[in-house]
């Protein structure tokens, strides 16, 4: 398989998201268990254990640039937020951006 199939591979799950983002927007709860339960499935059946760590990692780095954006700097806000002025779903979105960004990068390494 290709660099350019396996990069599209790991870009899948993030175009996925953004298509259940448009259905799902109206409830966060919804949207939170959904992301949770298909990030942890995806991070779950991938051979590095490790992104857990990066998840988590992401998850918390994702929650602090949020809430500073729309606490502190105020250069964002959300319709429906439920914690920091964020939706709880956000700071997911962000956990598996770190890991699919790992793994992109992995693929991308030796171009």
């Amino acid at each position: 398989m290709n660099k350019f199939s396996k990069v599209f591979i790991e870009t899948l799950p993030i175009l996925f998201g953004i298509l259940l983002s448009y259905l799902f927007w109206q409830n966060n709860v919804l949207l939170f268990i959904i992301y949770l339960v298909l990030t942890l499935g995806l991070i779950y059946f991938h051979k590095d254990k490790t992104e857990f760590a990066i998840f988590t990692y992401g998850i918390l780095i994702g929650a602090i640039v949020e809430v500073i954006g729309t606490q502190i700097s105020g250069y964002q806000s959300f319709v429906k937020p439920d914690f920091g002025g964020i939706p709880m779903w956000l700071p997911i979105v962000w956990g598996y951006g770190f890991v699919a960004m790992k793994r992109i990068g992995f693929v991308l390494k030796d171009l």
